[in-house]
């Protein structure tokens, strides 16, 4: 059990003078970037963040062109980017037809068409208008010619005379609305059984299970033969089938996803959802012995049993204080990870001794990272840089290390696909509203690169959405999906958590979000077990999601 400190330190006023304490001793970083920084730094997010930073500077045609070949992930803000500094045609026409609104498709040429108008676009545009640029694609691109004319059409029958391929893009890709108006209805037998013959229909399950709105859809997927279909659609069509009332299909469906599922996390899933259609405390028990992971559905087991897992480890036992790397470069990591990846090791032991070598009170996290492997049945649930919150009242303390070990696993250079910044995995337009709101002047994006202000500023963030939110799952889904969609999505949709039989695993599972759902769930299994190394024995995941069943437990909207 990991030592705690013992009183909270409370006053906001007090821990402003402490982030701004650690803002003054941390050093300033220029504001420019030169193009020699790229010249050593390996291909990956963290570079791309930097070039992303590079393109807003006044620079040449020249030095943007060569940074093309950098690049790790080219995604859409990246290519808008580059497209206003390369010079070229290419650039600038994809960019344009992208952004075009979709009242201006008619008149472009085909290809503008075919790189901007996505079906969810065309679904906007008036019918008659839509039919005119079909026909004028049709030549060059009569796939998409034939999906606009369906959407135009607005005819569920004709969209089920097209045929199995082309009615999925039509379901998968234009959007609720659409679907709910024009695509809920009984699918005939025979052409259901040609749909699940294509892996496009995985997809389709998801569209349909997920929208309470499509009663008539689901009703058709009931008995569906599903033995093509991939583990997670089992487990969908089998929520379905207990929303529907019929248990017994139900356990079918999760027996069958649990088979097919690849992964540990989705066996758990199935085999819990089997227990709760049944109510059979045996499953439970196989749960906990079967299962290698840590997660909401085994906390689940383990707190029905009165038990708590023993295969968690609190620290790495480091001997020294200071890192052998800075731990604020994110170059300095990616090299180590490299280093380590490409070492041909004779033995466990010698895999653990190259690990430890990095090892400190300063780079446990780093050293967790290399040392983690699934097989070995172990988890981290580490404390790093615990006197930076250790003067914050335990739940705050619990739901800011649920919230970085999911986030970063700690790793405080870490940077995402989105670039989200360091341990709290901050986007560049909150910290800056953070820092502005602060007063911190001089705000450079590489102090969230220190964990400890970016502790800070996750703190700062916390006391904002803990006005609204009750929960830590509801704090957990608006800290990744923002407080607007969690109010609109979750809170204020009537059949989000409440009294019902399954709730609220159904709730919590039927998340149309993906990112947000399977990221509530960690975050919540985190905080439920730092809660426990803390001392909180309240913070019970049995009593958490009681409360989730009265969302004025769990709200203040």
């Amino acid at each position: 059990m990991h030592k705690v400190s013992a009183e909270p330190l409370k006053s906001t006023a007090v821990r402003t003078v402490l982030l701004l304490a650690l803002l003054c001793t941390s050093p300033l970083f220029a504001e420019q970037i030169s193009y020699d920084f790229f010249r050593d730094k390996p291909r990956s997010l963290a570079k791309d963040f930097y070039i992303s930073r590079y393109l807003d500077q006044n620079i040449s045609v020249r030095d943007a062109r060569s940074l093309l070949a950098d690049v790790k992930n080219m995604n859409w803000k990246l290519f808008y980017k580059f497209a206003d500094k390369v010079d070229d045609s290419a650039f600038s026409r994809v960019a344009y037809c992208r952004k075009l609104p979709a009242s201006q498709y008619e008149g472009k040429d085909n290809d503008c068409i075919k790189i901007g108008l996505t079906p969810y676009k065309a679904t906007k545009i008036p019918p008659q208008q839509l039919i005119r640029i079909a026909s004028q694609v049709a030549p060059q691109y009569p796939d998409d010619a034939a999906l606009y004319w369906l959407i135009a059409k607005r005819d569920f029958n004709q969209s089920v005379r097209s045929g199995a391929k082309l009615f999925l893009r039509l379901l998968n890709q234009t959007g609720n609305s659409y679907r709910q108006k024009y695509l809920d209805h009984p699918l005939p037998p025979a052409f259901l059984n040609e749909l699940a013959t294509h892996r496009q229909f995985n997809i389709a399950i998801d569209k349909i299970v997920r929208n309470p709105q499509l009663t008539h859809l689901q009703r058709s997927i009931l008995k569906l033969d599903s033995t093509r279909l991939k583990a997670q659609s089992n487990l969908l069509l089998g929520l379905n089938a207990l929303n529907l009332g019929h248990r017994e299909i139900a356990i079918w469906y999760f027996r069958l996803s649990r088979k097919k599922a690849r992964f540990n996390y989705d066996r758990d899933k199935a085999l819990f959802w089997e227990y709760l259609s049944n109510q059979d405390p045996a499953l439970l028990r196989k749960l906990i012995k079967e299962s290698k992971d840590i997660n909401i559905y085994t906390l689940y087991a383990y707190e029905k049993l009165g038990l708590f897992p023993d295969n968690l480890l609190t620290t790495t036992h480091p001997q020294k204080a200071r890192a052998p790397f800075d731990i604020t470069d994110p170059f300095a990591w990616l090299k180590i990870k490299k280093h380590f990846k490409s070492l041909h090791f004779q033995s466990d032991e010698a895999r653990r001794a190259a690990a430890m070598a990095i090892n400190s009170r300063e780079s446990e996290p780093h050293t967790a990272a290399l040392l983690y492997r699934y097989r070995d049945n172990k988890h981290y649930y580490l404390f790093p840089w615990y006197d930076t919150i250790s003067m914050l009242p335990k739940k705050r303390q619990a739901l800011l290390l649920a919230l970085a070990r999911q986030e970063s696993r700690f790793i405080p250079t870490e940077v995402s696909y989105s670039y989200a910044l360091g341990l709290m995995q901050f986007m560049p337009f909150l910290a800056r509203a953070i820092a502005k709101e602060k007063e911190i002047a001089d705000f450079r994006y590489e102090m969230l690169f220190d964990p400890r202000i970016a502790y800070a500023f996750a703190d700062s963030h916390l006391d904002y959405l803990e006005k609204f939110l009750k929960h830590p799952l509801l704090i957990a889904y608006a800290y990744n999906g923002g407080i607007g969609y969690t109010r609109r999505q979750i809170v204020q949709q009537e059949h989000c958590f409440g009294e019902g039989a399954y709730e609220p695993f159904m709730s919590m599972e039927l998340l149309p979000n993906a990112q947000a759902r399977r990221y509530g769930k960690k975050v919540l299994a985190n905080y439920v077990v730092y809660a426990r190394l803390l001392g909180l024995k309240q913070e019970r995941l049995l009593t958490l999601l009681q409360k989730l069943k009265s969302k004025h437990h769990i709200s203040c909207f």
